[in-house]
């Protein structure tokens, strides 16, 4: 029934914009078979951002564009529980032990050692009298402290009498009860070691964010770098989808540019705010020597501009708002906060550029959510991002049947 619904919403659309599936592939760069089986229920997109894409690409607007995100929500998550697998079963809990028999009394401690021939009484007498000539050698060495090191400054004393001995340390132990249990007055404490703070654990944001890594959907202007030889480069795929995996299979790196496409959308039903988008810079050094490839010969590189373009050359890169196209096709320029929710998702296009280096980075996006705020990493999976420059690199397009040198339309 949910995908029913959304997938009668997909055809009222295309029905509505007079497209036919054919032209309609062609624009948003996909297969009219994909399309077919969102329009007639047969799949559901694993993420919003195509089915925004189409619907804009039919002219829907505000409201539908609101109430379409809905019904693909509810589509997803039926879709999600038609193909999950079934919960596991509680393990059975061990059986209780059988009760055992109490254990006996401990032994009480046993109590200080006397000496032989010596009675308990006598015995500790001697204890007192030698702590207490202790405390008294403990009172004399203060006295002198504070005379010496007191306001009045230091002061002569006295020289001590001549048959005055030292006091030295008895040679034969003196038994106790405990051991070094309690300490003797003329031990000062250790200071105790500061307690290592508790680790404090960040609740996650209260929004995610989808990350795509396909040029805008385009294969239109997208460059990888490589250190291999054209014959040794397979062709491109013609579905775009397909083309990190290939640039992954030649070890190519994005080159000249990264545009990404990041979709946030709220998880809650309080909304959140983004602020700010800082780029964060890991590592950069001079682009390797190479060769540049491109999937997309012939598109003349025309894309929709970027709603931020980042200078990776610069000093300090920075995500600068650009004019690019609104729904109406009018040149826009847009910029933070931006408002999201779970049924309101922002759409942020970022183009990342590099024309010599070699730029390892990601993005940090800054928001606020009722009294929480904090920070929220944006990256490739848990590594950087990565773009590199191919201005000194030889650049090579495919006409269908091999490789031939051409001009980078960056």
């Amino acid at each position: 029934m949910e995908t029913d619904e959304f997938a009668g919403m997909l055809r009222a659309l295309k029905e509505r914009s007079g497209h036919s599936y054919g032209v309609l592939a062609a624009r948003l760069h996909t297969s009219t078979s994909t399309l077919h089986r969102y329009c007639n229920g047969a799949a559901v997109p694993t993420e919003y951002a195509p089915v925004e894409r189409f619907a804009r690409a039919c002219g829907a607007k505000g409201e539908e564009l609101v109430a379409l995100h809905r019904h693909w929500i509810v589509a997803d998550a039926a879709r999600r529980r038609e193909a999950g697998t079934a919960a596991p079963k509680p393990r059975p809990a061990p059986p209780a032990p059988a009760p055992a028999t109490a254990p006996p009394a401990p032994a009480p401690a046993p109590g200080p050692v006397q000496p032989p021939g010596l009675p308990a009484a006598p015995r500790r007498r001697r204890v007192r009298a030698l702590l207490g000539a202790v405390l008294a050698v403990v009172l004399v060495a203060a006295v002198s402290a504070f005379v010496l090191h007191g306001r009045g400054g230091p002061v002569a004393l006295p020289p001590a009498a001549p048959d005055t001995p030292a006091a030295e340390p008895s040679a034969t132990p003196t038994p106790s009860a405990t051991p070094t249990a309690t300490p003797t007055p003329s031990a000062t404490p250790p200071a105790p070691a500061p307690a290592a703070p508790a680790p404090v654990e960040e609740a996650p944001a209260p929004f995610h964010v989808n990350v795509l890594t396909d040029n805008w959907g385009s294969p239109c202007g997208q460059w990888f770098l490589s250190a291999r030889s054209p014959s040794q480069v397979a062709a491109p795929p013609d579905n775009p989808a397909d083309i990190d995996s290939w640039a992954a299979a030649q070890q190519g790196v994005p080159g000249g540019h990264l545009r990404l496409q990041l979709t946030a959308q709220g998880a809650g039903a309080t909304p959140v705010v983004l602020h700010a988008a800082y780029i964060q810079v890991v590592s950069t050094r001079p682009a390797s020597k190479g060769n540049a490839y491109t999937p997309g010969a012939g598109c003349g590189g025309g894309l929709t501009p970027a709603a931020f373009a980042v200078d990776l050359d610069s000093s300090a890169p920075r995500a600068t708002p650009v004019p690019g196209l609104d729904d109406t096709g009018k040149r826009t320029r847009s910029d933070f906060p931006y408002r999201v929710s779970a049924t309101d998702p922002q759409v942020l296009d970022i183009d990342a550029t590099t024309v010599s280096q070699d730029v390892s980075w990601y993005l940090d996006l800054v928001w606020s959510s009722g009294d929480r705020q904090g920070r929220l990493r944006v990256d490739d999976h848990g590594r950087p991002f990565r773009t590199t420059g191919i201005r000194d690199a030889a650049a090579w397009s495919h006409d269908g049947k091999s490789w031939s040198r051409t001009e980078p339309d960056l």
